[in-house]
């Protein structure tokens, strides 16, 4: 495989619009001042933002891409990027920051699955993620230009750890060469065979496959099926995993090109086999999981045919049995014996649905307004032994002590971490190595309570002490004013057309709270006020609408396909987990009022599988 490095001219032919055009001209600025005197690491920045722009990822992630080495390399840069190109440029690139000392600190200690699950851990916003796959696969390009050690490195964690994650994203492209660059610095003579066995470089057996699906696709086209044509052939190394975990021999293989034929009904999957097997000559290869799924529910029809003197495999599906192989139960790398981890796969198919929109719509919104929170406002720390504790966000030292065990927790008088003493207090953050050093006698202080985050730890110092536990805040303390007239509670988020009342906070301020509001009975009497509509009336209103439903592939899809057909503007989202089955969004979203609520509420629950929609 040969390579070149990208040019910024080349790069710039990718914006769509002079907005964006403007924002790589600031952003590449910015990275030729940084890396002034390190043209080989402003090219990786370059390179890496070319490799996105090819895959028609939105203009954010290019722009940190060509600025994504800046913080870890330089880290007073943040302010810079800031000024120039704004918060959320620099958020990603200060993520990207963390992802690479996250490895680096860990990358020889812990097993590749708790590495991989580590990073997915640090990753809060998706776009840092993928910014970084982009960037090992420029570094694997370049593999020779590194010192031994690190090439062989390198080539693990691309093996292992990046392109596993590339195949749950969907971003197959780089998965693939990934695994070809690594299988080739790391069993070079396996590959050297499996290339001579090949006889073909991939862009000529990409060019074959690529034709192969037109011609079928006309073929089908011109009998009056509407159907969808996917085409990929089949890396070395995948080539080379099937042929020893199978025990197969090359000539055994008939899977080395493929296409895939995505039908409206199950009625055209059949329609489409017999069409193929009339105009093309059948090998005997057949199997039919569409009429005998397979345990994993894994529906499809393949066929292998002989097409201008090769062998091609062509799947059959229908659009649900195809998200299903790909986001669903049945999963494409469930049972390709990639590593599965119930935790993050479940966020990891809603991710790669963003992923499919953004590129398939070419919309540049999507990544932006719909933010995946990988970690669940988790992080993920490690112990000594490089066991991995899942704690919730701005836990301190003493929360992971009593993780671990009471015990530990009561006795708790000192912490390393990263093999640095620390107070107590210390707040943790995802790849962190905490060592708790314990006392023989229990040491439990009352001002613990100040700064302990988890519900345990409160728990178990309170118990410890004889404590009983403290009221909870009154939502009274909560309430945030803005400086206007007239203000909209954020505790309920009232629209016209609810029943509200308002709450005078000064002379001339008014809060708007729903008269159902919780708040509103810790209000005093004499300040509250009726309102008319009309005195509180907005263009937009913002409100929060929390989504249950059964998990299933493509839901995530319906669901901002839905909101996006009726005109509500996402400004965040947040998904996660609540059971084996169930999944919980919760949108914050822009409306024009109550009965435009209700209209969005209707239309969302019509959606299979969704079963609950409501407000604040």
């Amino acid at each position: 495989m040969q390579y070149r490095n990208a040019s910024f001219a080349e790069l710039k032919r990718f914006a769509k619009t002079p907005e964006e055009a403007e924002k790589l001209d600031k952003a590449f600025a910015l990275a030729k001042e940084i890396f002034a005197s390190d043209k080989e690491t402003l090219q990786h920045q370059i390179n890496t933002a070319f490799i996105l722009a090819k895959l028609n990822l939105d203009i954010e992630s290019i722009t940190a891409a060509l600025l994504h080495e800046c913080i870890y390399v330089q880290a007073d840069s943040e302010q810079l990027i800031i000024d120039s190109l704004g918060k959320e440029i620099a958020s990603i690139v200060k993520e990207i920051a963390k992802l690479k000392l996250v490895k680096k600190s860990n990358a020889n200690s812990l097993d590749y699955a708790t590495l991989a699950k580590v990073i997915l851990g640090v990753a809060q916003d998706i776009r840092s993620l993928i910014v970084e796959l982009a960037s090992q696969l420029d570094k694997m390009r370049f593999l020779s230009k590194k010192p031994e050690h690190e090439q062989q490195l390198l080539a693990k964690l691309a093996l292992n750890v990046y392109a596993p994650i590339c195949h749950k994203l969907g971003l197959y492209e780089i998965e693939w060469e990934l695994q070809d660059l690594a299988f080739k610095k790391l069993n070079y003579a396996e590959y050297e065979k499996i290339k001579m066995l090949v006889g073909e470089k991939r862009h000529i057996r990409e060019r074959k496959v690529n034709k192969a699906k037109e011609e079928i696709a006309q073929l089908l086209r011109s009998y009056g099926l509407n159907v969808l044509m996917q085409a990929r052939p089949k890396s070395f190394y995948s080539i080379y995993k099937k042929m020893k975990e199978q025990g197969k021999s090359f000539n055994e293989l008939h899977d080395l090109l493929g296409v895939r034929v995505i039908c409206g009904s199950v009625e055209d999957c059949y329609r489409a086999l017999s069409i193929i097997h009339m105009h093309y000559k059948p090998t005997g290869k057949f199997y039919d999981y569409i009429a005998k799924p397979k345990e994993n529910n894994y529906r499809s029809i393949h066929t292998v045919i002989e097409w201008q003197g090769d062998f091609l495999e062509v799947q059959i599906r229908t659009f649900e049995m195809h998200r299903d192989a790909e986001e669903g139960l049945a999963a494409h790398w469930r049972y390709k014996k990639f590593e599965q981890d119930e935790h993050f796969d479940k966020k990891l198919s809603w991710a790669k649905q963003l992923v499919e929109m953004q590129r398939t719509l070419k919309r540049s919104d999507f990544m932006k307004s719909i933010r995946l929170k990988f970690g669940q406002r988790e992080i993920f720390v490690l112990t000594p032994k490089k066991e991995v504790i899942i704690l919730p966000e701005d836990s301190t030292v003493l929360d992971f002590a009593y993780a671990i065990h009471t015990d530990i927790g009561n006795r708790c008088k000192a912490a390393l971490v990263n093999g640095k003493k620390v107070a107590l207090n210390k707040k943790l953050e995802s790849g962190d190595v905490v060592q708790i050093i314990v006392g023989k006698d229990i040491r439990v202080r009352r001002d613990w309570l100040m700064f302990v985050k988890t519900s345990k730890a409160k728990a178990k110092i309170r118990k410890q002490l004889g404590l009983k536990a403290r009221p909870a805040k009154t939502k009274k303390e909560k309430i945030e004013e803005k400086k206007k007239k007239i203000i909209i509670a954020k505790c309920c988020m009232p629209l016209p057309g609810d029943a509200v009342i308002g709450y005078r906070t000064t002379k001339r301020k008014i809060t708007v709270h729903k008269i159902d509001c919780p708040y509103v009975s810790v209000l005093p009497e004499e300040r509250k006020v009726t309102l008319d509509d009309s005195v509180w009336k907005q263009k937009v209103y913002a409100t929060k609408l929390r989504i249950k439903a059964f998990e299933r592939a493509g839901i995530l899809m319906d669901l901002l396909k839905t909101l996006e057909k009726l005109g509500a503007t996402i400004n965040s989202s947040e998904a996660r987990v609540e059971s084996k089955d169930v999944i919980r969004c919760i949108l914050d979203v822009n409306v024009k009022g109550y009965a435009h609520v209700e209209k969005i509420r209707n239309e969302l629950l019509k959606i299979p599988g969704v079963f609950e929609v409501g407000r604040g």
